[in-house]
């Protein structure tokens, strides 16, 4: 008869559970669709705009129409997580899941509240840019986008976001954000 003894050995053989959890995180991201190339590419030419805007926004004079410049800014920015959303949505709504694990109806029904959170901080920034001050809505974004990569983080740590995601994501949110923390400083004080 076997024994398994409290340190996690068996027949003499030491298991190290958290590298066999790792490994089985790991089989599941590689099961899961690879990123394709064009996401890449459609990401980065996606950070043009914050990039231009950012730009505008710091290098024209003051004659230049800057509250139309940062209005533009922050609706940009929330349609962006309102993407970044939605990315969440089109996990959950997969008909083919590449994994299906104990906890996917719970794990889709995450992923949905997830999907709908950004879309409402992007809403919310817009309407502070509108109805306050535009500079509010772009620190609303600047705190609204770095959240949001944590949370994907999390959920990518689990295994339930394909490989590749989070690096591209965390490449977008860096230039984001830069693009959001300048514009802020440039023009809040």
């Amino acid at each position: 008869m076997f024994r398994v003894v409290a340190s996690g050995s068996l027949l003499g053989f030491s298991v190290n559970q958290s590298i066999a959890g790792n490994r089985a995180k790991e089989a599941r991201r590689t099961l899961m669709k690879r990123l394709p190339f064009v996401a890449v590419v459609l990401t980065m030419a996606g950070l043009l705009p914050f990039l231009f805007g950012a730009c505008c926004i710091v290098f024209f004079s003051s004659g230049v129409p800057v509250p139309n410049l940062l209005m533009a800014f922050v609706f940009y920015g929330a349609v962006t997580l309102s993407f970044w959303g939605a990315v969440q949505w089109g996990l959950a709504l997969d008909p083919s899941p590449s994994i299906i694990t104990a906890g996917a109806d719970r794990m889709d029904v995450f992923r949905l509240l997830l999907g709908v959170v950004p879309a409402l901080a992007g809403w919310l920034a817009a309407y502070l840019a509108f109805a306050w001050q535009p500079v509010a809505g772009v620190a609303a974004l600047a705190v609204a986008v770095p959240i949001l990569a944590l949370v994907e983080r999390e959920g990518w740590r689990r295994g339930a976001l394909p490989s590749g995601y989070m690096g591209l994501r965390w490449i977008a949110t860096a230039v984001m954000e830069c693009c959001l923390v300048v514009v802020l400083l440039a023009r809040a004080f």
